[in-house]
């Protein structure tokens, strides 16, 4: 995932995300069945591999007040009606990550129309915490394949852990030009023990 926030309380940064779909903490059901039902119903669980950024505030605030697993590198987001490009900078400068994509077509939304989130689980010194991100959906689109999609996987923590998940395909590619943000803060989902 690559992410532009063109305005945001702490400036504009750009981000990009490698995740793990999974159950949602303390639910017993399979998780083929949750996954199903998240991307139906717009609310996935996840845990996050690697988080680069390209601003050190971006780092500490999602490193020490969130526990996602950020760093700076170069990292440059494009996303206009007709392309979508990335590219993440590997630690010796090379590409650690690029995407280049035909930006699928565009469907407006009223604002509070759309509305998805996002669970993530982190640690914070030791305890389990999760995270809720929703979106406002105001324009955005999808496409079933990956024609028109180019991954370049390189050397670097993003395509290493691209790599360790050894993804079969692509099911679908998700484009928004446009959108609203809202992170709210952890919630631990477990605490440490008094023997600890």
């Amino acid at each position: 995932m690559f992410f532009r926030y063109d305005v945001c309380d702490i400036d504009f940064y750009t981000e990009a995300a490698v995740g793990i779909a999974v159950k949602p903490a303390r639910h017993g059901k399979l998780g083929f069945f949750d996954l199903v039902s998240g991307l139906k119903n717009e609310h996935l669980h996840s845990y996050v591999l690697s988080l680069p950024v390209n601003s050190e505030i971006a780092q500490v605030r999602g490193h020490d007040g969130y526990g996602f697993p950020k760093w700076v590198t170069g990292l440059d987001v494009s996303i206009d009606h007709h392309r979508t490009t990335a590219r993440v900078a590997g630690d010796s400068g090379g590409v650690d990550l690029a995407l280049l994509a035909d930006t699928p077509a565009q469907k407006a939304h009223p604002s509070g129309e759309r509305v998805g989130s996002l669970t993530s689980y982190t640690t914070i010194n030791g305890a389990w915490h999760s995270t809720l991100n929703q979106t406002n959906v105001l324009n955005a689109g999808t496409t079933r394949g990956t024609k028109g999609v180019t991954l370049q996987l390189g050397q670097g923590r993003m395509s290493d852990d691209l790599r360790s998940l050894r993804p079969k395909r692509a099911i679908r590619f998700d484009v928004m030009t446009e959108g609203q943000a809202a992170l709210h803060m952890p919630v631990p989902t477990s605490v440490h023990s008094r023997g600890e």
